[in-house]
């Protein structure tokens, strides 16, 4: 079915997407959103997801520039990596206000959970990609997130595990011998990084070269297959279960 469209200015869009009282709060809260030039701004807007706008390859490299200056501008994480990457795919993606992300950052206000450079990059694959095609980049990327010693080129790289912020944090420290509170330079590579792999999942779809390699360990499906739906059916993940468990 040919997705529907509707013609829509900078300021129709935010009040669609987001309620009148979104909109006003947003265009007086002095974050520069609606503007004088963008108030006549036209976008011709495609049905969720907006796959149909995303028709050229993404600059990997920018993407990965723009991720840790955005974490470096004090954006933090999540509104980092997401806006990286609003920015490189441009409209009608950029006239999101990608400060809507920036309660991600330190895995959600500081409580240590999903990344935020994670949270932020799938929020942007999500836009672009939905069903089948976003689930398989975002298994992908939790995967290489999980597996990866990261920041990729810094001096002390580490592998989180899993997903986790303080998993991710506390094993960096670890191998750093760093404090957490010394995280800023990592932290923001690492946020660019996690954008970047985002964009190259991206373009490897769009060009029709992606090709999923995630799996589970035997270890962490066995322990899927009993807990998950299986004879325990008492909990939901795809993380590896001795990260936070003991085994039994």
């Amino acid at each position: 079915m040919e997705a529907k469209k509707k013609l829509l200015t900078r300021r129709d869009f935010l009040v669609s997407a987001g309620g009148a009282a979104a909109g006003l709060a947003l265009a007086t809260s002095g974050l520069g959103i609606l503007t004088p030039k963008a108030e006549g701004a036209m976008v011709d807007l495609p049905e969720y997801p907006w796959t149909e706008y995303f028709n050229k390859p993404l600059d990997v490299e920018r993407v990965r520039h723009l991720g840790a200056e955005n974490y470096r501008a004090g954006q933090g994480c999540s509104e980092g990596a997401f806006r990286a990457l609003l920015t490189e795919l441009g409209e009608p993606f950029s006239f999101i206000p990608p400060q809507l992300m920036n309660f991600g950052k330190g895995g959600v206000v500081a409580w240590g959970t999903l990344c935020g450079a994670l949270n932020g990059a799938c929020a942007a694959v999500s836009l672009v990609y939905g069903g089948q095609p976003m689930t398989l980049i975002v298994n992908e990327l939790m995967a290489w997130y999980s597996a990866t010693p990261l920041p990729l080129e810094a001096e002390h790289r580490s592998v989180a595990g899993n997903p986790l912020c303080h998993a991710s944090i506390a094993n960096w420290c670890k191998v750093s011998g760093k404090k957490a509170s010394e995280r800023g330079p990592r932290c923001a590579a690492l946020t660019g990084d996690v954008a970047a792999q985002a964009a190259l999942y991206m373009n490897q779809m769009l060009e029709g070269t992606f090709v999923p390699v995630f799996a589970m360990s035997e270890e962490t499906k066995a322990c899927y297959d009993c807990h998950v739906g299986g004879f325990a059916d008492d909990t939901l993940g795809k993380m590896d279960c001795k990260g936070c468990h003991e085994g039994h």
